[in-house]
């Protein structure tokens, strides 16, 4: 069963959505955020809890939490995005979530390895930028 169109791309356009891949990049504050607190534990070691309370969110329930204006149009269009873009997604978002989650596991494992933990926030926000191409339409290449 092949999805249905995306919606019109002058709507997408209006509402910071991607009309090529129906994408926004609105759902990167969800890792974005988690990136700046890890960044910072060498800093703010206290930052520790926030960031084993987090967990993925996924991309309808980012938009069906968030006060994102156009949220309707952006799970919709989500519903609709070419299945070649969801796979390129879907392992571009996985590699985000699984450096994340290292973190935590590290953190769990080694409470006192905050400043050591926070050297990982490069490689998180790389793979952020690589979801991002992916939401933008571009080619994107993993981490190996």
């Amino acid at each position: 069963m092949r999805p249905a169109p995306l919606p019109d791309p002058s709507l997408l356009k209006a509402a910071n959505i991607n009309p090529n891949t129906g994408l926004a990049t609105d759902y990167l504050n969800h890792y974005n955020e988690i990136a700046m607190m890890i960044a910072t534990l060498g800093d703010m070691p206290e930052m520790q809890e926030s960031i084993l309370e987090w967990r993925p969110v996924g991309y309808a329930a980012h938009f069906r939490m968030t006060g994102f204006r156009d949220r309707d149009l952006a799970v919709a269009a989500y519903e609709s995005v070419p299945p070649d873009v969801k796979a390129r997604f879907f392992a571009a978002r996985r590699e985000v979530e699984l450096a994340i989650l290292d973190v935590q596991d590290l953190m769990e494992a080694a409470p006192e390895a905050s400043a050591r933990l926070a050297a990982r926030a490069p490689e998180i926000f790389a793979a952020i930028a690589r979801l991002g191409g992916v939401i933008n339409g571009g080619e994107v290449h993993l981490a190996d």
